[in-house]
């Protein structure tokens, strides 16, 4: 049973090499007495922990494809033979769901991989600033994978370091952690890793790495998620100081690989097309399958004429998002604005290598202007930051998108969440932004109508059945089977 929860958990990366339990020992010790000795050690323990963000129940499919079929902006498609993600547009959501098991192992074999780096790391003889470099990117790595289990389950594991050589039962059988408690720990991990990771990178083999930018990001998301607008808008505008990122002037640069890491990337999930288990998903996700054409399109969702008339008369962003027509081909509206059509024809779009977005520099500005208005009502400085994003979506015709001005703070409001909507189409956004907001039950039911039926307990997701059934002390969140 023990050897059994710490696979399923995925909290000691090396226990997994071997279901033998005479071999349990020996894996450890070759992991911690043989391995972590050189600064080529350190950076390899490093890269191990960013691999997880790419998988397919990372940011390759799993984290984003729940965020759009669970919220207002998506539907699975309806001939789609996968009753998984059906769970998700019907909030029929069950604890054997295959896309939760996966986001929770992939998260924790990420967050074992951060614990062991910050254990080991600090023991070598090796350059001091790399070292603290590598611990900062632990650090960033760590709060990453835990803010998205908490906004995801609620209370979690909270675990923070290897698991010792003799295991007890105490880290065989872990409590779920208050979300308070979570949340405290990733902030102290973004504010940590604030103070190490470097403002930029000037090596191209370097660039991708958490930085600076990054960590402040996410601290700001994480103070806009708990309510700490002061910190929320603080930690954004430290961001927006830093002055090495800016909006690209047409908003579709941000999906072209020759921007890779550019200068609205803040941190993106990196993939590459010429590695087979390191190429993206999320465009054939979104295209149709039409033989001849689009011959790898999925198609697993399709965007909600909610979302589609969401869009203001004249927004550049909706013609870059989505397309009804190709060729001769015409279909249903599909998203289709990944798709890097400069870099990839339409039959290789399954071997597509463009990045991932996390999170981009237009964020920062509704991060900003979000908290602001939260403080004493929108003020210049939060007009100014959600008008720099509209700006940008006009595309050069000055008759579309107005100015905002003149609202009132709820209206204020209801426009950052408008256009955090429109901006951030299929980036793994949506879902979040409605939770956190209060506004999941009616915005879904608005959209998607009798299809669909989310109740209050759905505001967190069920803790994989697995996990319940292989720890004791794992308590499912109410109201789930």
């Amino acid at each position: 049973m023990k050897k059994t929860t710490i696979i399923t958990l995925s909290i000691f990366l090396l226990l997994i090499v071997s279901c033998q339990k005479q071999l349990e020992l020996e894996p450890y010790s070759i992991y911690y007495d043989n391995y972590y000795k050189t600064q080529e050690d350190a950076i390899g323990a490093i890269n191990a922990a960013y691999s997880p963000l790419t998988h397919v129940n990372q940011y390759n499919s799993y984290l984003w494809l729940i965020q759009d079929v669970s919220s207002d902006d998506c539907i699975s498609r309806p001939t789609l033979n996968d009753p998984n993600i059906h769970q998700f547009n019907k909030y029929d959501i069950q604890s054997t769901n295959t896309y939760l098991d996966g986001i929770w192992k992939g998260s924790y074999l990420g967050i074992s991989r951060t614990n062991i780096v910050l254990l080991k790391v600090p023991e070598i003889e090796m350059d001091s600033s790399l070292k603290q470099r590598i611990l900062g990117e632990a650090r960033f790595l760590r709060g990453l994978y835990y803010f998205n289990l908490v906004r995801l389950f609620g209370d979690v594991p909270l675990v923070v370091k290897p698991l010792s050589q003799n295991l007890t039962d105490d880290e065989v059988y872990v409590f779920r952690a208050p979300k308070d408690e979570v949340y405290d720990q990733i902030i102290e991990d973004f504010t940590v890793a604030a103070e190490l990771c470097p403002t930029k990178y000037y090596v191209n083999s370097d660039k991708g790495r958490a930085t600076k930018g990054a960590a402040l990001s996410f601290l700001a998301n994480t103070h806009l998620t708990i309510g700490n607008w002061d910190k929320a808008a603080a930690a954004a505008y430290d961001v927006m100081e830093l002055g090495i990122y800016d909006l690209y002037p047409d908003y579709s640069s941000n999906f072209k690989d020759i921007n890779r890491n550019g200068k609205e990337s803040i941190f993106a999930a990196q993939f590459y097309s010429a590695v087979t288990s390191q190429q993206n998903q999320i465009v054939i996700s979104g295209l149709p399958l039409i033989p001849g054409t689009f011959s790898a399109g999925v198609e697993i969702m399709l965007p909600t004429e909610d979302l589609l008339s969401s869009f203001e008369e004249g927004d550049h962003r909706k013609e870059v998002t989505f397309f009804d027509h190709y060729w001769f081909d015409t279909f249903e509206p599909h998203i289709w604005k990944h798709w890097d059509q400069d870099t990839y024809e339409p039959d290789q779009t399954a071997q597509c290598g463009s990045n991932f977005a996390i999170v981009r520099y237009s964020e920062i500005l509704l991060i900003y202007a979000e908290a602001t208005n939260e403080i004493s009502g929108p003020t210049a400085e939060a007009y100014d930051a959600i008008n720099k994003v509209r700006e940008r979506a006009r595309n050069g015709n000055e008759n579309v998108l107005p100015d905002l001005s003149g609202l009132s703070q709820d209206e204020f409001r209801n426009a950052v969440l408008h256009e955090r909507r429109v901006e951030f189409v299929n980036e793994g956004k949506r879902w979040y932004d409605l939770v956190r907001t209060n506004n999941l039950i009616e915005y879904v039911k608005r959209a998607k109508g009798d299809i669909t039926n989310p109740q209050e307990f759905n505001y967190v997701f069920p803790i994989p059945q697995r996990e319940v059934d292989m720890n004791k002390n794992l308590v499912q969140n109410p109201n789930y089977q």
